[in-house]
């Protein structure tokens, strides 16, 4: 690296969801190595929604105060959560508005997709083929591919890619799909890649959602939900981002339940982090200049190899 004058920058959110399994080293890299932070939100219609998202990402109790104001906050029984959140992804996609509808467990998402196509397509018209979470899709459906891909790309050369979701054009009389979308194109699936990697994908975990921008987000928090989960849920909309707290006995309220839902830890840890909780040992100061701080470490790995230069 030192030879090229290469950099390496990594870019990201510490407090979204971490990597699956072993997780928290990109937060851990933003306490101890020099890191930059942006300190102003540009995706939000209303500047409050700004404000209540930093305070959520922070787990702060104003995070739910201030949503509860805004009737942001709405409770729900297990038995309703489908048909209420369908009904919603209907009212605004009628509108011709797009909404990321955010879980925390694929169960969730299965019911809530199950029901929003059954609104949809109540007889179940048309040619359909069998899907990888044993549901059907028919044409028109929205669906999300499950495993990455390289030997299937669409007409514009992109590669499929896991928690891609697609709109279903075409249904094959031998159990393939021709799905479409408005910036990579279309791609022919086979039969083999549908019956095991593919499900429908209205609305999907948050690890499908990360990244995505809509005109508006339905978060449904459940019992495993964490706070980088319903952080993600609760920012993908420009407009209306609205949350759904299951709630089994009908008597929780939905602020007191949404707060405690972000109360929890942040993130993963990283074994070392653990290892220093446990040890009581203090994190490595940091400089107050970031830049120097970076010099001086990369002076000490030169130091260390000085007959073959530095190379990261």
């Amino acid at each position: 690296m030192q030879r090229h004058r290469w950099r390496l920058v990594c870019v990201g959110d510490p407090a979204q969801l971490p990597a699956v399994g072993r997780g928290g080293m990109f937060a851990q890299w933003c306490e101890a190595l020099p890191a930059h932070h942006l300190e102003e939100v540009h995706r939000f219609a209303d500047d409050w929604q700004a404000e209540a998202s930093l305070a959520l990402r922070r787990g702060e109790r104003t995070a739910a105060r201030t949503y509860a104001a805004r009737q942001r906050l709405q409770a729900v029984h297990p038995a309703l959560l489908a048909d209420q959140v369908a009904r919603k992804h209907e009212l605004l996609t009628s509108r011709g508005q797009s909404v990321a509808i955010t879980t925390a467990s694929a169960g969730t998402a299965r019911a809530i997709n199950v029901e929003i196509q059954r609104r949809r397509n109540p007889r179940q018209e048309g040619r359909s083929v069998a899907l990888g979470d044993g549901s059907l899709a028919f044409v028109g459906d929205q669906v999300a591919t499950r495993r990455n891909d390289r030997g299937l790309a669409t007409d514009r050369g992109s590669t499929v890619r896991n928690r891609q979701t697609w709109m279903v054009k075409e249904v094959g009389e031998d159990g393939s799909l021709i799905l479409a979308d408005p910036r990579r194109g279309q791609v022919h699936l086979p039969a083999r890649y549908v019956a095991r990697h593919l499900e429908l994908g209205w609305a999907v975990t948050g690890y499908g959602n990360q990244g995505v921008t809509t005109d508006h987000g339905i978060c449904v928090v459940e019992p495993s939900s964490s706070r980088a989960g319903i952080y993600v849920g609760m920012t993908r909309g420009r407009g209306h981002n609205l949350a759904w707290v299951v709630e089994r006995t009908g008597l929780a309220d939905a602020e007191e339940a949404f707060t405690a839902a972000i109360a929890r830890p942040a993130n993963a840890l990283t074994a070392h982090a653990v290892r220093a909780q446990l040890c009581g040992l203090a994190p490595e100061p940091v400089l107050e200049d970031p830049a120097q701080r970076m010099a001086r470490r990369l002076d000490q790995l030169q130091a260390r190899s000085p007959a073959r230069g530095l190379s990261l």
